[in-house]
């Protein structure tokens, strides 16, 4: 007799960093803003005036797939959520380089 769930494998933590991370925002106009931040944020679909940076506050912990670090930023006034992705210049990533030469090789 097998045990529940004895058919899934364990992931190793190579392939737990190169995950596709669904994103949790929702954008809609006929909700109101929420934030149930590990499972979803619930925004409106346009940015308003107020959606600046000293606005936005960031929600959750920083998070890094394929050498990409990103986090999720509301607005305190009106709600309106992104995923904010912070710039890789520092980054020795090989997906980052890779990204790079694609993004090269696209602009000529």
């Amino acid at each position: 007799m097998r045990r529940i769930g004895s058919n899934i494998r364990k992931q190793n933590s190579d392939a737990k960093a190169n995950r596709i991370v669904r994103n949790i925002i929702r954008y809609s106009d006929d909700e109101t803003p929420r934030n149930d931040y590990p499972r979803k944020i619930v925004s409106p679909v346009k940015p308003s005036e107020c959606c600046q940076d000293e606005n936005r506050e960031m929600v959750g912990n920083v998070r890094e797939i394929d050498g990409f670090k990103f986090c999720y930023k509301i607005c305190t006034v009106c709600g309106h959520a992104v995923k904010f992705y912070f710039p890789a210049a520092g980054s020795t990533s090989e997906a980052v380089k890779e990204y790079r030469q694609w993004k090269r090789y696209m602009v000529q």
